[in-house]
């Protein structure tokens, strides 16, 4: 093995090692907390409609209907309450995103629930 092979080698061995180090310390929620947040959202007027991407939460509001800044920080404590782990929380202009065909996706405002 020549040396710029045995460099290569190693880097692929780091990035697998480090993928797989971020995976095992990657928080879960179980099943019953992301229902329970489900329900939390569902159960709030003020949000029009959400999606989940991995551990983060975006919902849709009318702009003008919340504080964005203390409504991301109000939905994270909520979830931190039910006890949830490593969760983010994304605000996005509901009536902006409707109105461009879903293509002005703008984040408004944006919380990590740790």
């Amino acid at each position: 093995m020549n040396k710029k092979s045995a460099i290569i080698f190693f880097l692929i061995l780091a990035s697998v090692i480090a993928t797989w180090l971020i995976e095992q310390n990657k928080p879960t929620n179980s099943s019953e907390v992301i229902a329970q947040m489900n329900q939390l959202i569902a159960a709030d007027p003020r949000i029009k409609s959400h999606v989940w991407n991995y551990s983060n939460v975006a919902v849709g509001v009318i702009k003008t209907e919340v504080d964005e800044k203390d409504y991301a920080r109000s939905l994270c404590a909520k979830f931190i309450q039910l006890g949830a782990k490593g969760v983010a929380v994304q605000v996005v202009d509901v009536l902006k995103l409707q109105n461009s065909g879903g293509e002005d996706w703008e984040e408004i405002a944006y919380a990590r629930c740790d």
